[in-house]
């Protein structure tokens, strides 16, 4: 007696007899798709990133860069070259992203704080190149301090947007979406 048991997909064979195919799709049990911690973090972040005035972003951004520096470093201190690359890139990019917003706008502040960013993105780049753990290490030192200046002033602001001015980026319209943060008042 031939019998074939075969995936639903496939041709069914019982007692030399051919039986039809299933017709009738698989039944999916849940009928939205369900939110994995991942997916609602990420969901979190985006609403957060949303609505959140333009100092907390740049602490965002240096928490981010904080964060990828980190999984570079315990990856380079393991020796694993390969997977401390990609946060390395995203720590060079983000870095590079402060340094931008920065520049923007000439005051003595501004300057003083687009130098400390430009050292940090040497910093980064040269521990990108030659994976050193040790210039990465000073580099995370560094924004860390950076973190702490920011978060107090995130403190400091709560609510208050009337503290500080979003500034054109020179050369850019005042409509267009590119500005520049400015700590004068």
């Amino acid at each position: 007696m031939p019998q074939t048991i075969a995936h639903p997909m496939f041709e069914i064979t019982h007692l030399g007899q051919s039986l039809p195919l299933l017709s009738q799709p698989p039944i999916h049990l849940a009928k939205e798709p369900i939110m994995t911690l991942s997916s609602q973090r990420e969901t979190y972040l985006e609403s957060r990133a949303l609505t959140a005035p333009p100092y907390r972003l740049h602490l965002m951004l240096i928490e981010g860069a904080i964060r990828f520096g980190r999984q570079a470093g315990d990856a380079l201190r393991r020796g694993d070259e390969l997977a401390a690359a990609a946060p390395l890139m995203r720590l060079v990019d983000i870095v590079g992203e402060l340094l931008v917003g920065v520049r923007g706008q000439q005051t003595d502040l501004n300057r003083q704080i687009a130098g400390v960013y430009l050292y940090l993105f040497r910093a980064v780049s040269i521990a990108k190149i030659n994976s050193d753990p040790a210039k990465l290490a000073e580099a995370l030192e560094l924004l860390e301090f950076e973190r702490q200046t920011w978060q107090m002033l995130c403190d400091k602001l709560g609510g208050e947007k009337s503290e500080i001015r979003i500034l054109p980026v020179a050369g850019s319209s005042p409509t267009s979406a590119s500005s520049a943060l400015s700590l004068e008042a």
